[in-house]
């Protein structure tokens, strides 16, 4: 599972190789819209942290525990329907 919040994680992402080329610039793209929707003009470095996030998940992940993302029973959510 990877975390995205800034464009410094997705440069990070890049260059450890953590996902397929292809997926990563999905993500960058997805990231990239979401900068120029969100952005705050006087925010120096766009971060989704305040909005949200993105979240990669990647197999082996348990997707039926997410509670770090605020995806948890225990507060009402519901079960992520992927």
């Amino acid at each position: 599972m990877k975390i995205i919040k800034t464009k410094r994680d997705l440069v990070m992402l890049h260059r450890v190789g953590a996902l397929p080329a292809a997926l990563l610039d999905q993500v960058e793209d997805y990231f990239n819209q979401l900068s120029v929707e969100l952005e705050d003009e006087f925010e120096i470095d766009f971060c989704l942290g305040a909005q949200g996030y993105i979240v990669v998940l990647k197999a082996g992940d348990n997707i039926r525990d997410l509670g770090n993302f605020r995806l948890s029973r225990e507060d009402g959510s519901k079960e992520p329907n992927f």
